[in-house]
């Protein structure tokens, strides 16, 4: 790991690793290093502004604290995190101690959907769920999929529409059955999430339209995976 950073640091290149997911990631660590796996990562030059680690579960007060002080970004991927049972990150505790924190889908066996705004909701309830219900808004939440993100990765180009940045952005239908009685439309969006995208686009080129897939057919590409899927139970 310290070879992997020196050779990033010489080539401008972030640093990624995932850290602190499971209460016997800790367990273990202390046994083989005598210190925690925010310790044990701060002793090999892995605590840094050009780093953001996953999931970040189990961190003690001091460990939030380093995270904020060294300026090291946190991938929050609570649908994984559930799915597991491996608990719940400190988001807000983060947030405040100025740790730059977006949003995470994980993988596939452990978060089917893959679906980032499904993780927005989910963060918001987790945080209420953690720490009550003033703990994190719907526009808080929000905040993490889109900014917060976009400060893990260090970009300044991407999570906000303004002019310079990229032209990347999702719409969604507000006249669907389950935002009839939405007062707020960003809340009613967020909290009865999940929903398809209606459209997408990435540098000003449409990706998904009408909630279909632009430049794929869903349908090959669904027959394709259960094709390769079945390789793997024979």
């Amino acid at each position: 790991m310290e070879e992997s950073a020196a050779l990033a640091r010489r080539l401008g290149l972030p640093l990624h690793t995932h850290l602190a997911e499971t209460v016997e990631e800790e367990a273990y660590c202390l046994e083989l290093y005598g210190c925690t796996p925010v310790e044990y990562l701060a002793d090999l030059g892995w605590l840094a502004g050009d780093v953001w680690c996953a999931h970040c579960v189990h961190l003690s007060p001091e460990g939030v604290e380093a995270f904020g002080s060294t300026g090291t970004g946190v991938a929050h991927c609570p649908t994984s995190n559930l799915r597991l049972g491996a608990g719940v990150a400190p988001v807000a505790a983060l947030v405040a101690a100025g740790t730059r924190v977006g949003l995470g889908v994980d993988g596939s066996a452990s978060n089917e959907r893959s679906d980032l705004m499904f993780e927005v909701k989910q963060a918001l309830l987790v945080a209420r769920g953690r720490g009550g219900p003033a703990t994190m808004t719907a526009r808080d939440a929000l905040r993490l999929g889109t900014r917060g993100g976009a400060a893990v990765l260090g970009r300044d180009d991407i999570g906000s529409l303004e002019e310079g940045r990229c032209a990347d952005f999702a719409a969604w239908r507000t006249d669907v059955l389950e935002l009839g009685g939405a007062d707020d439309l960003v809340a009613g969006l967020v909290l009865s999430a999940p929903h398809r995208v209606d459209r997408l686009v990435v540098g000003g080129e449409d990706v998904v339209r009408g909630g279909a897939l632009v430049r794929a057919d869903e349908a090959t590409i669904a027959r394709e995976h259960r094709a390769q899927a079945r390789r793997f139970v024979r």
